[in-house]
């Protein structure tokens, strides 16, 4: 019969072992249902904000002057330019309505002068270009209806005097386009950025052991809906607002218990999150829909030239109307990694209307006109994966088609077009970052709807680029 030490020396340590790896199984347990956990508040994250609103301003203003000396004499050139401009925001988001109105207007304005030994030059520029764009959706139960316009202009002349010659050179163009977009559909999409950040925040509290208890599913949620409130309510100063950002996040905290202490380490963590954490939104949820989308567009272009002779005066309109018919799908896998996808049919018929006029001494000495339609039905497919390895670094690759059988100008062609792009927006510091994109496109048988209806040729493309991104 063997000893009896004999046995206990291997039987000891068999029963830590077990011991071990049974801490192990409920540890990993325990961690895998929390993140299951988090992963379904990311999911399942409401964004309501019932009234928010916000106006921006922006004004600019700048002029130089340079001179050249050559052996024939010196060159003198001066311009002074200024820009102005004002946009307007606002959102609603309730378990009934989510609406999203914007305007703005810009305008610029710059004039400069050049001057040589025998010339004078001067010229004038005149830009406006206002917008506005509301789309408001209506939910009942699982369903919506929605209704919205988008309408956008562009106004831009300009005017060369020259000496030598008699008359000013001018340039006039407008563009205009006004769309409307109804639609039915099912499901909702919501933004569930802040409640990424939240979990971001927990992760960092935990790991500074500055929370008194483990959070629940109500204290999570609870925890993003306090920074929407933060980043949703209208402060003007901009001092003023980081601190209600802040107070709003930590008063939640405070008073739910959950803070073990407020010290420097606390805020930084506070700060670091609600203020540096820029990452693209993120949405989540399914959506099935039926769009009807007309649209108007269409730019109209006059050229004087600086003899007094010779006019061009181009016009172009397009008149469009697609039925696309489809689903989305964003899903936060977790906090780290977001999928997206989706397709859907279309239906699209486009009128083109296009005349070129040229006029000498006033009279029209030649006359263009053409008129064409294109009919498309075809098939849309996108699919998307980001990767968020922290709250300032972002990994996306996308990949975009569309294909379909149309008719264009009596003839009757399969078209295609096809993307495929990575971004990736690193970070090495708070004032360094490394940005890096590249992709590759095809289409055939395309034709761009904005520009005269006009058959881009076909072609592949490949691009590649990076940088480093440095602020002092």
């Amino acid at each position: 019969m063997p000893p009896l030490f004999t046995v206990s020396i291997f039987t000891k340590p068999k029963s830590d072992f077990m011991k071990k790896m049974l801490l192990l199984f409920v540890l990993s347990i325990s961690s895998s249902l929390l993140f299951a956990q988090q992963d379904s508040l990311l999911k399942n994250f409401k964004f309501r904000i019932d009234h928010f609103r916000a106006i921006n301003y922006a004004v600019n203003a700048g002029s130089r002057f340079e001179q050249f000396d050559f052996i024939s004499g010196s060159q003198k050139n001066s311009a002074s330019s200024g820009l102005a401009g004002a946009s307007f925001f606002c959102l609603k988001s309730t378990d009934r309505i989510l609406l999203n109105t914007s305007a703005g207007l810009f305008g610029s304005l710059s004039g400069g002068k050049s001057e040589n030994k025998t010339d004078v030059s001067t010229f004038k520029n005149f830009s406006a270009a206002p917008r506005f764009s509301v789309l408001n959706k209506w939910f009942s139960k699982k369903m919506f209806t929605e209704l919205g316009t988008a309408i956008s202009g562009n106004f831009y002349k300009t005017k060369d005097v020259t000496k030598a010659l008699p008359f000013p050179s001018k340039d006039n163009q407008t563009e205009y386009s006004i769309a409307l977009n109804m639609g039915i559909g099912k499901g909702r999409l919501e933004n569930v950025t802040d409640m990424q950040n939240a979990l971001w925040l927990y992760r960092s509290l935990v790991a500074v052991k500055s929370l008194s208890a483990t959070l629940s599913a109500d204290d999570l949620n609870g925890l993003g809906q306090s920074i929407t409130k933060g980043n949703n309510t209208r402060v003007l100063d901009l001092r003023k607002r980081t601190q209600f950002l802040l107070s709003t996040v930590d008063s939640f905290l405070q008073q739910k218990g959950l803070i073990t202490k407020t010290d420097i380490i606390y805020f930084s963590n506070l700060n670091d999150i609600l203020f540096f954490a820029f990452n693209n939104p993120r949405l989540a949820g399914t959506e099935k829909f039926i769009r009807l989308t007309p649209a108007i567009t269409g730019w109209n272009n006059e050229q004087a030239n600086g003899n007094g002779i010779n006019k061009y005066k181009h016009r172009f309109s397009t008149q469009s109307l697609i039925l696309s018919s489809g689903f989305s799908k964003y899903i936060p896998a977790n906090l780290i990694h977001q999928n997206n996808y989706g397709a859907s049919l279309k239906l699209a018929y486009i009128s083109t209307d296009l005349s070129e006029r040229f006029f000498t001494n006033g009279a029209l000495s030649n006359e263009i006109k053409a008129k064409a339609d294109i009919k498309q039905a075809g098939i849309n497919l996108f699919y998307q994966h980001a990767v968020y390895p922290n709250t300032r670094t972002a990994i996306n690759f996308s990949l975009q088609s569309e294909m379909g059988y149309q008719d264009a100008f009596t003839k009757k062609e399969f078209y295609g077009i096809a993307s495929f792009s990575g971004t990736f927006n690193y970070f090495i510091s708070y004032r360094t970052r490394l940005n890096c994109n590249l992709g590759a496109s095809y289409q055939k048988n395309y034709y761009d709807i904005n520009q005269n209806a006009a058959l881009l040729t076909d072609n592949i493309r490949l691009f590649a680029n990076a940088g480093v991104e440095i602020a002092l």
